[in-house]
């Protein structure tokens, strides 16, 4: 199946890596393709990213055991609000 590039430079600038790297256009797509898997398939997940710091804060525990109502109480005694 043909692949019919529109974009004038984009068929530049393959036609530009095509001379340079002495190869055929299909193999600059090829190679680009191949480049742009392989950094989407190493890409971890947001899972996997924020397992560390979900891990951390488990070990911390809550900054707070106070209710709701006892933290409302708190607050308007700081503010001068009883």
């Amino acid at each position: 199946m043909a692949l019919n590039i529109k974009d004038p430079e984009l068929l530049s600038q393959i036609e530009h890596l095509a001379r340079v790297r002495r190869v055929k256009k299909m193999d600059v797509i090829r190679d680009a393709l191949n480049g742009a898997m392989e950094k989407e398939n190493s890409r971890k997940s947001v899972r996997e990213l924020l397992a560390p710091v979900l891990d951390k804060a488990a070990r911390l525990g809550t900054s707070s055991t106070m209710t709701w109502e006892e933290h409302k109480r708190a607050s308007d005694e700081e503010w001068g609000e009883e």
